[in-house]
């Protein structure tokens, strides 16, 4: 794939895209993915409604989605089935063991990484950031004088995002594979003008977990990929998630080619490279890749305490009237009662994971297309009756 531009995390801007095609640039498609090391053909599908878990799958494939992964666990089984391609270009059929990429569903385990520090004591939540940032860090970052641990934990510390600054387009644009060490991105952020006062609104800004990323680097020897690998992907048995320490990262065997209609027309470019730049350079709000069976094991795991005490877990779930952002995570509202989790959605890929705990079940759906046009709407689509289906009501 052509490394003609880098979009912004979470969009695609329409100048960009103009001058992507303007210049005619030319693609070197990702070669094929090769089957991932794990077995999937020992996977034991044992839930009742198997066959029309698949067609649905299928169906959707059908329609325009590249290729798409779901896990389903309920009290009536479990089914892990995929449909579409993880390589259109080698014509390579998507199993349920495949990895993805994750995007902002990385939130979540960078939440838990801050939560278990602040077990230990290594980290306040409700210390201003710098006082683990020195100040030639902290200082020039809209209220990054004022925010605190929590505030960027919950999106209420009115930092705003990267995406809000020129020079962050139009570098990426000139220099796509270029280096972007922490310094340099956070630099797009200076001379913005703060979203809010501090803990007096919500905005959702991929800064707040990359600066999360920045303070557990300074607080733990290793950094905080030290603390994913060792206390979160370990102790749950993660073996298919990789993320920065993890021999193979970014591209660990299995991982899945992606996808975007940059055009709105139906047509999918390989953006597998762009994808891959975005986990490269950042952290804590990205950069995770991993399989269905790993999200699902991975929120299980948390909900049930295996990670972190009640105490912290219960101001993690916090979501007050459940319409806003707890720490890391947030709960949408269904017909079946809440669904605990994260989603995550970028240039090329899509992601759902959700456990609805008045149902006692979890869901997790993977895409490697990106949020825009029609993918973004059958993803979407997919999602709905997916959990309808799960819950008998399909």
């Amino acid at each position: 794939m052509s490394s003609c531009f880098r979009p912004p995390p979470g969009r695609v801007p329409v100048l960009l895209l103009a001058i992507l095609f303007a210049q005619g640039c030319t693609l070197t498609f990702s070669p094929p993915v090769g089957p991932p090391p794990d077995s999937w053909s020992g996977i034991s599908n044992s839930h009742p409604r198997s066959e029309a878990f698949q067609g649905l799958l299928g169906h959707y494939a059908e329609q325009g989605l590249p290729g798409v992964v779901l896990l389903v666990r309920t009290p009536e089984g479990q089914w892990n089935g995929a449909a579409g391609a993880a390589s259109i270009e080698g014509a390579e059929a998507m199993v349920p063991t495949h990895r993805h990429h994750a995007a902002s569903i990385t939130k979540m385990f960078m939440s838990a990484a801050v939560l278990l520090l602040a077990e230990d004591g290594l980290i306040g939540l409700d210390d201003p950031i710098g006082r683990y940032l020195s100040d030639p860090v902290s200082e020039p970052i809209p209220n990054g004088s004022q925010a605190t641990v929590r505030q960027l934990l919950s999106h209420t510390s009115g930092i705003p995002d990267f995406s809000g600054a020129f020079g962050y387009d139009l570098d990426f644009l000139n220099d796509p594979t270029g280096a972007y060490p922490p310094d340099r991105l956070l630099s797009y952020l200076h001379g913005q003008s703060p979203i809010f006062r501090p803990g007096t609104g919500y905005f959702y800004s991929n800064a707040n977990y990359f600066l999360l990323a920045q303070i557990v680097d300074e607080v733990v020897e290793g950094g905080h990929a030290e603390v994913f690998t060792r206390r979160i992907l370990g102790p749950l048995g993660l073996r298919g998630t990789y993320y920065k320490n993890e021999v193979g990262y970014p591209s660990p065997p299995g991982l899945v080619n992606s996808y975007q209609d940059l055009a709105g027309d139906g047509r999918l470019m390989n953006v597998s490279d762009l994808v891959m730049q975005n986990s490269r350079i950042f952290a804590g709000n990205a950069g995770l890749i991993t399989t269905t069976s790993d999200l699902a094991r991975f929120i299980e795991g948390l909900l049930e305490g295996e990670l972190i005490g009640a105490e912290l877990l219960g101001e993690m779930l916090a979501w007050g009237d459940r319409s806003k952002y707890g720490l890391g995570i947030n709960t949408v509202e269904t017909p079946f009662g809440g669904g605990i989790g994260h989603s995550g959605a970028d240039f090329g890929v899509l992601g759902q994971v959700r456990h609805f705990p008045d149902r006692a079940a979890t869901l997790v759906l993977l895409a490697n297309g990106g949020d825009s046009g029609r993918i973004g709407s059958l993803f979407r689509q997919l999602w709905d009756e997916a959990v309808h289906l799960a819950m008998g009501d399909g």
